[in-house]
Formats: structure tokens, sequence, C-alpha cells
């Protein structure tokens, strides 16, 4: 049985759902399936996390650094970025956007009949349900976010209502849609619920030696891209009025994004350099993890985050946002860490959560003790399992491994 899994970008990107689709290709090669994974980018960059040598990586781009007229590429990009969002120059913006993915995985199916494409995120559904249509190919598609996110946010992906409109529809041309958390079913329509699997990102399990031994330092830790999603901006507010209060203590950010420069000009325009740190991107996260002792995530909303998972799972307490979607539904309060109350000063009630935590230093470790065992059940084994049977389901007739 042959899987393609796809995803518009892949190159260097470090983030959540890029991680959860290597390693769940890399498992599916392991159990002897045919594995490929497909991307479409105008780069010629590698993966940043480590591909199976079994599993085949295809980029369907023809990228314009090889070609002689990539001036000309330049000043059609250009072109498409300034078309207004008005008929007919939208449906215009859309192909121009997205039909050389549409077509270069059409003809990838009609080349290599592969038995199921297992799209990741809406900007690579939308094209392989496209490009699936009348040839019988299987699609399962991955999400990786609350749903309203994903399909009624104008600013989530591409804000073209050509786009928007067509991500909605293409739901019901879909075999199977897997979704983060159970609860996640509701925003869909009724008549698609019998599609719809719960497909929870898998958690790494953490030897209890390894969490007895672990050398915790004062240090509080934040994993995820710099965007304004993650707002880090909103921890060093807090951290802002608590460095002088706490000086022993230490903030460590890993990760990178557009929000970097923002955020190390707001780290010196506090006057913090000495007390918090961005380390940028690391391959070692979990060495990471068991040096600190609380875990700050104050994001906006989020799908099913793999960075709070592992920070439970080494037994950190979480400090985040009782609005933030699937954050919310993980850390339970004052068990598993604190859900802060969101208000229009949302660094006021982080900085008093914070403040709390560290005063109570046996509230730390009574709260990272329950951590590792609110996550077992996203064991590795245990959602591969779901994901061979998911695979199996859709594609019964063919053939076995």
């Amino acid at each position: 049985m042959k899987i393609a899994f796809v995803i518009q970008k892949l190159a260097a990107r470090s983030g959540g759902a890029e991680r959860v689709l290597i390693e769940t290709a890399n498992e599916m090669a392991r159990r002897g399936f045919r594995v490929e994974i497909l991307s479409h980018e105008n780069r010629g960059v590698g993966p940043f996390y480590k591909v199976h040598p079994a599993v085949i990586h295809t980029n369907l781009f023809k990228r314009p650094i090889e070609h002689k007229a990539k001036e000309r590429w330049k000043k059609r990009e250009k072109f498409r970025e300034n078309l207004p969002f008005v008929f007919p120059l939208n449906h215009l913006r859309w192909r121009m956007t997205h039909a050389g993915f549409v077509k270069a995985l059409r003809s990838y199916i009609k080349r290599e009949r592969p038995d199921v494409l297992i799209p990741f995120l809406p900007p690579a559904i939308t094209p392989c349900v496209l490009a699936a249509k009348g040839v019988g190919v299987k699609v399962i598609a991955s999400t990786h976010n609350e749903p309203s996110q994903d399909y009624e946010n104008p600013l989530r992906w591409d804000p073209n209502p050509i786009d928007i409109r067509l991500r909605k529809e293409v739901l019901h041309h879909l075999d199977k849609i897997l979704v983060l958390l159970p609860n996640y079913m509701d925003w869909y329509p009724s008549e698609l619920h019998e599609k719809i699997m719960d497909m929870p990102n898998p958690v790494v399990q953490v030897p209890s030696e390894k969490l007895q031994n672990a050398p915790r330092e004062k240090l509080i830790i934040g994993v995820g891209r710099l965007a304004d999603v993650k707002r880090y901006d909103i921890l060093l507010d807090a951290w802002a009025d608590l460095d002088s209060e706490f000086p022993d203590w230490k903030i460590e950010i890993y990760g990178e994004g557009p929000r970097k420069s923002d955020l190390e000009a707001l780290v010196k325009q506090y006057g913090l350099q000495d007390s918090v740190s961005l380390k940028g991107a690391t391959r070692d996260i979990s060495t990471q993890l068991l040096r600190a002792s609380v875990f700050c995530h104050p994001a906006e909303y989020e799908g099913f985050p793999l960075a709070v998972c592992e920070a439970l799972a080494h037994g950190l307490p979480v400090v985040g946002f009782a609005d933030c979607s699937g954050l919310n539904s993980l850390v339970r309060h004052e068990e598993t860490g604190i859900l802060v109350e969101p208000s229009q000063r949302r660094p006021d009630n982080l900085r008093e959560a914070l403040k709390k935590l560290l005063q109570a230093p046996e509230a730390i470790s009574t709260f990272g003790a329950a951590a590792p065992g609110s996550v077992s059940k996203y064991a590795p084994e245990t959602v591969y399992d779901r994901w061979e049977a998911v695979i199996r389901e859709v594609s019964p007739t063919s053939g076995t491994i």
C-alpha cells in the first residue's frame, strides 16, 4: 500500500504539524507501507526534522531558483500579491496561488497511483481533493488546529474568499477528517460526523527515572514559533515586573519566527537581557525541558499544542490562558498547571499567576508530579495504531504488507 503525505511547505520548518507529519510518515514506513512526502514550495531547503531513509521526500514545485527566468517569476509574484479580492480578479489570484499545486498533484496521482493521500493543513487539503477528483484515490485530511481558526479566521490561511469557500466545500468530498480533539467534531455539520475521527498528536513518554533525576533549575521555559498567535510579548510584559522580585529565575524561549526581532527589542526595552534568552530552534528540546521547572504558554489559540503536551510529559506544570483552545483541554487547573483568566490586561493576570506559582515550590512539585500521567493516553504506539487502522479502513482492498 502506498501512502502520500502532503503538505504545502516543509522546507526547514520546525513547527508542530511538520514534526507530526514527518514522524508519522517515518512510523508508517517502519510498519511496511511505501511512503512518500510531497510538498510544493519555492525553496530548495530540506526538512528540519529527520526523514526515515525509506521515506521519499519530493518537492513538486519546479523551483524558479533553477530558472533563467527568476526575475520574471518575482515580477509575477508581485503582480499576484497586488490583485484585489474582487471578481474576476479573485479567481485569477486563486489560480496563480494554488492551481500549480493542484496540477502537480494530479500529475503525480496519475503517474504514481498512490492508494491514499494524507494532506496536512488546509493549504494541502483543498488541492488534494481537487486533484483527486474522479481519479479514485482516497483522501484523509489531517487538521491541526481548532476548526474555527482553519475555516473561519480569514487571517489564518489564504484570505481570498474563493479559498475560504473551497476549504469548507471540499470537506464533503473527503473520505476521512482527522481532528485533534473529540470536541472539535462539534464545529462540523452533522452530516460529516461519520467521517470524523479524533487523532491526537503522539506524545513521547519520559522514563520515570529521567524525571526523578532531572536537574531542575529556576527556569521558566517556552517553546513555539515566534509568531503573533503565541503571544510571547505577554510573557515579557508580565516578567518585566517580576524580574527584580525573582532574581534567581530565568526565562528561555525556544523557537524561530517572524516576531523574533520584535521580541528581542522588547527584551532590551524592559532591560531583561540578564534573565530572558531567545534560544532559537533546537533538535533536543527534551534536555531543555528536563532543566526547567515551569512551562509558560501564553498563546491566543491552539489545536493540540505538542509543546504543551511534551512539557507535561517532562513533569512541568503549565501556565496558560483559560480561553486558549487545545491548551484548556489538556491542562487541568491547579492539578497540572494554572489556567489564567483572560482579560483586557492579560499581562497582569499572567503576572499574578506566575508570582503565585513561583512563591509556592510545593505547588510546582505537586503539579509537575501529576503532569506526566495526564498525557499517557497519547503514547506514540497508541496513536500510530490509530493511524494504521484508519488508513486500512479507508483503503481496505489495496493489499496487505
